[in-house]
């Protein structure tokens, strides 16, 4: 496959031609263990606690099972994968003991990915920390590593886990655990150890080197391993990082997020919680981060610590806060992680953009071509990269992600109704919506442009639940809602020419289990789903499988497809010395009957085999209109291939 590199905000081969990357994260079960099973539906009480000892081998997909999956994604049009790994995955023995059979594994995959024409780069997943705490990512041992007994997590009630609520778990509850205890001193101590623990030791190395030297050192196998591989653009250098409790204004207060009924425990409250004390917490309905009162609940009323015996809370170690003379808690530093000798902290440029500095030194020490993904907090327009890339190195890419979060957290669709994440604030009526859905990944591409050098923006993570609306393409098998909620995300993405790769592509999902993970169901394939041709397992096939251009000789100018009529067009234009022309994907499931193409200049012929249509420019002409719309009465019939000289003026494309 061809090398590609960074030129005027765009992937492009080594002649300056523009690619266009359109993929699929790969995948949800990832997250899991392949053995024993770590599905979270499943109860898992005998197998839980005795992580050193799993595989994730056939995680993200068996690999006898690969190659198909491959050849569905590339008839769809995708040519880009988001390849899920994660810090367990490798390290889950211990500190320093790695999982050869693994890395190996992975190897074979990508290679085989090479070979199938994808590109992709390298994604070390997290949520929420770890399985152990309600997400993915870390090992185990990282929280015992600090005195926790991952075993008491349960009782405690210092994070919610999926496998331990069994059916009483809440569909999308799994982000309050960013607001829980394990996960918000994880994270603050793995990007501001030395400053908020620094009394906090682990084998000599306080507990933020410890951290981070050993998630880096882990990706380095991964990196040694697929650094020949020309279809591998990069890693990321951690996904939707959160900055736990750094920057909180008041620790005594709840500043969270949520949907539907929570429970609002401030950081204090999850501390003394952590030592074994109940704690009386009030819950509200939210909508975000407006919310209605709900009561109160007890938390932890047998008293169970989190930690080991012997152990107490680090940030009681560090005179956050303390017991009264009464044996009452008593926060002594509220503004402990929000300002220090009237500074303010700010978590991306004094925590996260150091990390990535050190990470990406590290990633480009072995192999320097490789470009390094970045993102932060997703509800946030913070990145910022200001160093330019060395000769022979990668560079950054603007890897945020973008969800209309109201949909992602409801599981409904609503025409008429959305929120803009970035502005937080509630979006009414059809037309507001696709303007607002386009300003958001407008302002992310914005960032990439003014604040990153003029880097590629890939939208990481985007997509929709497909269980929207109580189910109903499951139950009636009616995809017309799902089809409607993700080509508003489609369009948006198209208006604004970003690659992206679709959260995401599940091997082993079925309609119970959903991506296998914390409920959650966004799969754009599914076992369960019919396999007629053109769906083959597919999930709002018409939706994701459209018309695009996969490799331009010139700028792009405008992009934009019609879903309902399948109607596409695209306009660019002559760049420096390059003779123009473009290689465009078209999916038959929007053209069973055949297509049309409307140009103002140029020659094209079509390869009924790739679905690719090649078109040449011609001398003199520096702007050039491509429309395709679907004919009854076909140019191209799928058993032909055929050449059609230029100057169909029918339409002229602006």
């Amino acid at each position: 496959m061809e090398e590609l590199f960074v030129k005027n905000g765009h992937f492009a081969g080594k002649d300056g031609t523009v690619y266009q990357l359109r993929g699929v994260n790969l995948s949800g079960s990832a997250k899991v263990p392949s053995k024993p099973d770590g599905t979270t539906h499943f109860d898992q009480t005998l197998t839980f606690y005795n992580h050193r000892n799993v595989s994730f081998v056939g995680r993200p997909l068996e690999e006898n099972q690969a190659a198909e999956h491959f050849d569905r994604l590339r008839k769809w049009g995708f040519n880009f994968l988001r390849l899920i790994i994660t810090w367990e995955a490798i390290e889950h023995k211990g500190p320093g003991k790695y999982d050869t059979e693994y890395i190996d594994y992975i190897e074979r995959i990508v290679a085989l990915a090479a070979k199938k024409g994808l590109y992709l780069f390298i994604d070390p997943h997290q949520d929420v920390w770890s399985r152990f705490t309600g997400g993915d990512g870390a090992p185990g041992w990282t929280l015992e590593e600090l005195g926790m007994d991952i075993g008491k997590i349960r009782d405690s009630e210092t994070a919610i886990v999926h496998h331990h609520q069994g059916r009483n778990y809440r569909r999308m509850s799994w982000p309050l655990n960013y607001q829980k205890y394990a996960c918000g001193t994880m994270f603050s101590l793995f990007f501001g150890g030395r400053e908020f623990a620094p009394d906090t030791k682990i084998g000599g190395k306080n507990v933020q080197d410890f951290l981070q030297d050993h998630y880096i050192d882990s990706v380095i196998k991964i990196v040694r391993k697929l650094k020949k591989y020309k279809n591998v653009l990069g890693f990321d250098s951690l996904n939707e990082p959160s900055p736990g409790w750094i920057g909180k204004k008041n620790l005594g207060e709840f500043d969270g997020f949520g949907f539907g009924k929570v429970v609002k425990t401030s950081p204090f409250q999850e501390m003394y919680l952590s030592e074994g004390r109940a704690v009386s917490a009030e819950q509200a309905y939210m909508l975000g981060f407006w919310n209605l009162p709900a009561g109160t609940i007890r938390l932890n009323p047998s008293g169970v610590p989190l930690w080991k015996r012997g152990q107490q809370c680090i940030w009681r170690n560090h005179g956050v806060w303390d017991y009264d003379p009464n044996g009452a808690p008593m926060l002594l530093r509220p503004e402990y992680f929000y300002k220090k000798n009237g500074r303010k902290y700010e978590f991306y440029s004094g925590f996260m953009q150091p990390f990535i500095k050190k990470f990406k030194e590290r990633v480009q020490k072995v192999e320097s071509r490789f470009h390094i993904f970045i993102e932060s907090d997703p509800g946030k327009l913070e990145l910022e990269w200001k160093e330019s890339p060395k000769k022979g190195h990668g560079s950054v890419v603007n890897a945020t992600h973008w969800y209309d979060i109201s949909v992602l957290m409801l599981k409904r669709y609503f025409s008429w109704f959305g929120v803009h994440i970035f502005r937080q604030k509630p979006i009414f009526g059809k037309e507001n919506i696709d303007k607002a859905y386009e300003e958001t990944i407008r302002m992310i591409r914005e960032m990439s442009e003014k604040n990153m050098g003029n880097c590629p923006t890939v939208i990481g993570e985007t997509g929709i639940p497909m269980d929207l609306n109580q189910r109903v393409a499951y139950l009636k098998k009616d995809y017309d809602v799902l089809e409607k909620a993700l080509d508003r995300v489609m369009k948006a993405i198209e208006k604004n020419f970003v690659n992206f790769t679709l959260w995401n592509y599940t091997p082993d999902h079925t309609h119970s289990l959903g991506d296998r993970w914390n409920e959650e169901d966004l799969s754009i394939y599914s076992m369960d789903t019919p396999t007629a041709y053109d769906e083959d397992g597919g999930r709002a096939v018409r939706a994701f499988s459209r018309p695009f251009p996969i490799t331009t000789k010139g700028l792009p100018v405008a992009l934009s497809f019609d879903m309902e009529r399948s109607l596409f067009k695209y306009s660019f234009r002559q760049e420096g010395d390059l003779f123009p022309e473009t290689e465009i994907f078209i999916p038959g499931i929007h053209y069973k009957n055949g297509f049309e193409v409307l140009v103002n200049a140029g020659t094209y012929q079509y390869d009924s085999r790739a679905k690719i249509l090649k078109f040449k420019g011609e001398k003199g002409i520096l702007h050039y209109g491509i429309t395709i719309l679907p004919s009854k009465k076909s140019l191209f019939r799928e058993q032909d291939r055929v050449k059609v000289v230029s100057n169909i003026q029918k339409r002229k494309i602006r």
